[in-house]
């Protein structure tokens, strides 16, 4: 990761109890703060649906093993394009 964009991505994700797959910095082991600085009680109470600790180990430990690093996946992304301002989608089926 080079841009500002990137690490804005990979904070936000670790903030919502999301971090990016292998993330050496954000990751679920990762340097930074976890959880974006909130204390545990906060983060079930805000995230509900945050990953398990035990599944984000088992994720960075596979990740690990297949050498893989920073593994982001979206399902589904929307944008605009640049010139005709038509609204673009590109899925990924689960």
């Amino acid at each position: 990761p080079v841009t500002g964009r990137t690490h804005q991505l990979r904070v936000h994700c670790a903030a919502i109890g999301h971090p990016i797959l292998a993330d050496p910095t954000y990751g679920v082991l990762g340097e930074a703060s976890p959880n974006g600085g909130f204390d545990n009680e906060t983060v079930k109470e805000l995230m509900p649906s945050k990953a398990s600790i035990e599944l984000q180990l088992n994720l960075d430990n596979w990740a690990k093993q297949k050498e893989q690093v920073m593994c982001l996946h979206a399902r589904e992304l929307r944008l605009n394009h640049p010139v005709t301002d038509e609204e673009m989608i590109f899925e990924s089926v689960p």
